[in-house]
């Protein structure tokens, strides 16, 4: 099937996600920043925001995609999750400064939800488009 079959097939769908997309990036963000305060944070926030991987496959399933970049980049926010931690609460200026309690929930919040949709969307790109002969990938 080529790529102009692919998008006369599906132009209902390309419009409704790309009226949606906006959309769910906005939710994805408004559930992370508000994770604190309100249900949901970072993991919640993340898997909206995988939505986005998820809608781009369905609208236009051609691997153009650099999954090895976006894995990258999810494993850097992985380290920052873990550093960020470590120099903030183990050095004690969270609990001398209680003021700074709501951004770091907000950061740490932040970095979860990015780290997660990053990791899901790496996720389904990569068994969306495995074939299984001859193509390895690694975790």
């Amino acid at each position: 099937m080529s790529e102009t079959q692919i998008l006369g097939e599906s132009i209902i769908i390309r419009m409704v996600v790309g009226m949606l997309y906006p959309f769910m990036v906005l939710l994805g963000f408004y559930v992370i920043v508000n994770g604190h305060y309100t249900p949901g944070g970072g993991f919640q926030g993340g898997s909206v925001l995988a939505t986005l991987f998820v809608a781009r496959y369905v609208v236009f399933p051609v691997d153009d995609t650099d999954s090895e970049r976006l894995h990258t980049i999810q494993r850097l926010f992985l380290m920052l999750i873990l550093v960020v931690p470590t120099a903030l609460l183990f050095t004690g200026v969270v609990t001398r400064y209680p003021a700074l309690r709501g951004p770091y929930l907000t950061l740490m919040d932040l970095l979860i939800g990015i780290q997660v949709g990053f990791g899901l969307g790496v996720a389904v790109l990569r068994f969306a488009f495995f074939q299984g002969v001859g193509k390895t990938w690694h975790l």
